[in-house]
């Protein structure tokens, strides 16, 4: 094996912070038809295309997680 060889089977792949919209809709826990419904009506979270490919940022959809947040009002008093 040559050296050039030996360094390429050591390199490891960079793991994306870029999700697919498969990716995204599982991570968000919504389906992808929803995700694709609130990308065509300006509602969902910020996306990109690379070279044609809709794909979206874990930082975005993060915040746009954190915007739809609610507190919930538990009644814990028994």
């Amino acid at each position: 094996m040559t050296e050039k060889h030996a360094m390429m089977h050591t390199i490891r792949p960079v793991e994306s912070p870029f999700l697919t919209t498969r990716e995204a809709a599982n991570y968000l826990r919504v389906s992808e038809r929803t995700l694709q419904n609130w990308r065509y009506a300006n509602l969902g979270p910020i996306y990109r295309k690379h070279v044609g490919i809709v794909v979206y940022h874990v930082d975005d959809l993060l915040r746009f997680s954190e915007a739809g947040h609610r507190s919930g009002k538990a009644n814990y008093d028994t």
